[in-house]
């Protein structure tokens, strides 16, 4: 029987390169719920696979395609930079589609419109980026177990997150992987004593008993649980909380939803907050999500002496503040992803929810009459127009209502209400004296969630203020209020979220669980609770500069926070947001983002273009200079010793040629005798190589190349 040709084995690559490819996608499709035809993935993933390895095999024809593609892009940038902010702005929708569609759950209205837009362009994209994975790693690198390596590890991913169809993809994968590098070592062997079909067959079956013992394996067991182990690897990699943590969807709630972190129980101690989305909000602005509130602090930990809930199915809520207040009604979409709790998490102060609800007459923190249910909801809210010279001209209220946020405990260290008495001593308004505590815990004291827990017996606030001074959101919260109360103004403590800054594009907000956040609310005359920021690495929400500030993290105050910080909002984007002007604003102050985009865009232009003309001279360079059949040898010889030297087999200066040769053949690489012939007669006879002899060394360069020998 004949050896297989070259030409056949490369055909059997190239369909093996395109069954690959199509198992993956399938699998991908079926996690992304698309329904595909098998027809259309087998011819996309073929032409695909045909084109990348028609391109990766020449690459001076993907030098001159980027080179046309800089071009244009350039002159779009130049020219047409409407056209360019156009498809930056549909790439930036659609990873932000792609997003909320991978989340599987609580689509928006509409959505589905969206899906239909984005699916071709998905299905294109997905194909050309696995038909390059498997060309480059099995046509290109040749490497048969990386190819393998790869493929198995998309699919594991894919099984981990819940596509159960990921587990037979596997299987079918491995397979065929099997069959490609029987294939890869039978050529290598190249003796001619068996029929290709032979191969195949004895292949297969060995890739099938191996996949049948696979998918035969039991799969109900349970898995081995270290919980010291389990811990730590969460910590590294927590986005793997979500995952499967067993076999088959049955144990996904394991990890699937994150509980509350109140910062309200058993204050004090590090902060372990993971970045699993637990919530997505659809906004017009970036502000403070209120979910619990507080009034009785006790040392250690924050409680509610009393909560009064009513039903509040279908209420408009009345207002706090005074009906000389102007405000408006603005509104945001709220789409749960893994919270584990019924508190409805609203902007101060809601006017109006969508879901049934009950909320506290005293606080109005709002919970779900059902627990868990996941199901989108509505918030509106009152948006009053109140800057701080209002503030200025008001005092705080003690009466029956708020009397009960003067609480502190009788055994609260005197120098924490000496503390408070000496910062405000010299204010006369009780919105300096707010402003004075605010100012002093944000500028002398850090933000760190590497903390340790509080000694037993210590109060929190005291313990922090004196001691410690380092701590996150609670630490400068908790002192806010509880010195705020010592000098007789009524303060209460609030959890919930802070959004984000907005994005670039759109209105969608990713809110994590690193987002937890606790912070300040001030009874005023006519204007209600007010929301003020302790914590040092968030902005003021007001200043005598501007109106309603909204709190964005501050880049000026950093310390040793692992949040995403930005800067704040300025006076112009304030008052803006006073007029009801936000959507106009937007489009007017898009502009800049963009025009860092274009500076950035340009940067990219000019470090691709200096790399493509380095890479075409050289091309040419290197071309011109092996048309002279001597310096042709001289350039393989010298990469085949660079080689060498890689496996250790390094020449020294005081080796001969004869020497070295010896040293390789030793090694076990035959055939350098001849390559050292060549050399030694150009180099010390002044003999010209024939072409018959720079294609001898090239071809045994390439060859122990192929082989991984070399």
């Amino acid at each position: 029987m004949r050896v297989p040709t070259k030409k056949k084995f490369n055909i059997f690559e190239y369909l093996i390169s395109i069954i690959l490819s199509v198992i993956l996608t399938l699998s991908i499709f079926n996690g992304l719920n698309f329904n595909v035809s098998i027809y259309d993935i087998i011819f996309l993933c073929s032409l695909f696979t045909a084109i990348i390895t028609f391109l990766l095999k020449r690459p001076q024809i993907i030098i001159i395609l980027l080179t046309i593609f800089i071009f244009i892009d350039a002159y779009l940038f130049y020219v047409k930079k409407e056209l360019l902010a156009h498809a930056v702005i549909y790439i930036d929708q659609f990873v932000n589609w792609l997003t909320v569609y991978m989340s599987e759950k609580n689509w928006p209205d509409g959505f589905d419109r969206l899906t239909s837009k984005y699916l071709l362009f998905t299905i294109i994209l997905t194909c050309v980026l696995i038909a390059l994975i498997i060309s480059l790693l099995n046509n290109i690198i040749k490497s048969h177990f990386l190819t393998m390596l790869v493929g198995m590890g998309i699919l594991i991913f894919q099984w981990y997150n819940f596509v159960d169809k990921a587990y037979i993809y596997l299987v079918f994968y491995v397979a065929v992987c099997f069959v490609n590098m029987s294939l890869k070592y039978y050529q290598k062997a190249g003796n001619g004593k068996a029929a290709v079909v032979n191969l195949l067959i004895i292949a297969m079956i060995f890739s099938s008993i191996s996949s049948a013992i696979a998918y035969a394996m039991p799969k109900g067991f349970e898995p081995v649980e270290w919980k010291a182990l389990n811990d730590k690897f969460y910590d590294l990699f927590p986005f793997t909380k979500t995952w499967r943590n067993g076999i088959g969807e049955g144990n996904a709630s394991a990890f699937s939803n994150a509980n509350f972190i109140s910062f309200s129980q058993d204050l004090g101690g590090p902060a372990n907050l993971g970045d699993q989305i637990i919530m997505r909000v659809k906004a017009d602005e970036s502000t403070y999500l209120r979910g619990e509130v507080f009034d009785t602090y006790t040392s250690n930990r924050w409680t509610n002496q009393e909560i009064s809930h009513v039903l509040g199915d279908g209420n408009y809520l009345l207002p706090t503040f005074s009906y000389n207040v102007k405000y408006t009604i603005k509104k945001m979409e709220i789409y749960p992803v893994s919270m584990n709790t019924n508190i409805i998490f609203s902007p101060w102060q809601p006017y109006h929810v969508s879901v049934d609800n009950l909320y506290d007459v005293n606080t109005l923190a709002l919970i779900a009459k059902v627990k868990n249910s996941q199901k989108p909801y509505t918030v509106e809210y009152y948006k009053p127009n109140i800057n701080a010279k209002d503030l200025e001209n008001s005092n705080t209220v003690v009466d029956q209502r708020t009397k009960r946020y003067l609480q502190y405990p009788s055994n609260l260290p005197e120098r924490v209400k000496k503390l408070a008495e000496d910062l405000t001593k010299d204010k006369k308004t009780d919105y300096d004296k707010v402003k004075a505590i605010e100012q002093y815990l944000r500028n002398t004291y850090t933000y760190d969630l590497d903390v340790p827990p509080t000694p037993p017996g210590r109060d929190f606030v005291d313990y922090f203020l004196f001691d410690l001074k380092k701590g996150y959101c609670t630490y400068f919260a908790s002192s806010m209020v509880v010195m705020l109360r010592t000098i007789g103004i009524p303060a209460r403590y609030v959890v919930g979220f802070k959004m984000p800054a907005p994005p670039l594009f759109g209105n969608n907000y990713d809110i994590k669980a690193s987002l937890a956040h606790a912070w300040v609310e001030v009874y005023f005359k006519d204007y209600g609770w007010i929301t003020f920021e302790p914590t040092a690495i968030y902005s003021e929400t007001y200043s005598t500069s501007s109106n309603v500030n909204l709190g964005i993290p501050s880049m000026a105050q950093t310390n040793n926070s692992t949040s995403n910080v930005d800067k704040p909002k300025t006076e112009e984007n304030q008052n803006n947001i006073k007029n009801g002007n936000m959507e106009s604003k937007a489009q007017q102050g898009s502009k800049k983002p963009l025009n860092k985009i274009y500076i950035a865009i340009l940067i990219m232009l000019i470090v691709a273009i200096l790399t493509m003309t380095i890479a075409i001279h050289r091309y040419f360079y290197l071309k011109k200079y092996l048309e002279s059949s001597k310096a042709a040898y001289v350039y393989y010889y010298n990469k085949i010793l660079k080689r060498l030297t890689k496996r250790g087999l390094k020449k020294y200066d005081n080796e001969t040629p004869i020497e070295y040769q010896k040293k390789v053949i030793d090694a076990g690489f035959s055939d350098f005798d001849k390559v050292t012939k060549i050399y030694n007669d150009l180099v010390y006879g002044n003999l010209i190589p024939s072409e018959s002899d720079v294609e001898y060394i090239k071809n045994y360069l390439n060859k122990n190349l192929k082989a991984k020998e070399i």
